[in-house]
C-alpha cells in the first residue's frame, strides 16, 4: 500500500507515559492488510522531545506500521512507535485477521511510547473537544472505548 493514500488525511497521536497501561487496542473494525517494520532509534517521546527541533521521534524512532482495511473509514494506518526502554513492540494479531474495534492489538514491553492513527482524507470527523484541546496545545487523557470521532461516510473496500 502506498503512503499516498494518506496525503492530507487526519492524524491522531496517543502518547503513553511510563505509568500508563502499555497495551494498545484496535481503533476500528476491519481486516489487517499488512505490517511493515521500520528500524530506527529509541528516543524518548515525552512532550519536550516531541516538540524538539533537533529530532523527529515520529520518523526517526523504531516503528511498526499496520494497515487496516475498514468499511467505515477506508484504510487506516496504525503506527506503533518505540521509545527509550520500549524498543520491543509486540502485536497480538496477524495479517489477514478480522479485528473488531477495541480488540487488543499488542503491547510495548516497558516505559512510555506512542501510537499514531492516520485516516484517509475526509474519512473521519474528529470530536470538537479534541480539536479544541489540540489548538492550545493540550494533551487529552483518553481511554479504551472513548469516542474520538465519527466516519464521514461509508467507504467501499
Amino acid at each position: 500500500m502506498s503512503s499516498s493514500a494518506f496525503v492530507d488525511g487526519t492524524m491522531v497521536i496517543f502518547r503513553l507515559a511510563p505509568q500508563d497501561y502499555h497495551r494498545f487496542h484496535v481503533p476500528v473494525s476491519g481486516i489487517i492488510e499488512q505490517f511493515v517494520d521500520i528500524p530506527g532509534c529509541l528516543y524518548t517521546v515525552n512532550p519536550i522531545a516531541v516538540n524538539s527541533k533537533y529530532c523527529n521521534v515520529f520518523t526517526e524512532n523504531k516503528r511498526v506500521v499496520s494497515i487496516i482495511s475498514t468499511v467505515d473509514f477506508g484504510k487506516v494506518a496504525f503506527v506503533a512507535i518505540g521509545a527509550t526502554m520500549v524498543g520491543s513492540i509486540t502485536f497480538t494479531k496477524k495479517k489477514g485477521d478480522h479485528v473488531k474495534k477495541g480488540d487488543e492489538f499488542g503491547y510495548f514491553s516497558f516505559g512510555g511510547s506512542t501510537v499514531i492513527c492516520v485516516f484517509e482524507k475526509n474519512s473521519i470527523t474528529i470530536d470538537q473537544d479534541l480539536l479544541i484541546n489540540s489548538t492550545r496545545p493540550l494533551e487529552t487523557l483518553v481511554s479504551v472505548g472513548m469516542r474520538l470521532g465519527v466516519s464521514t461516510e461509508t467507504v467501499m473496500i
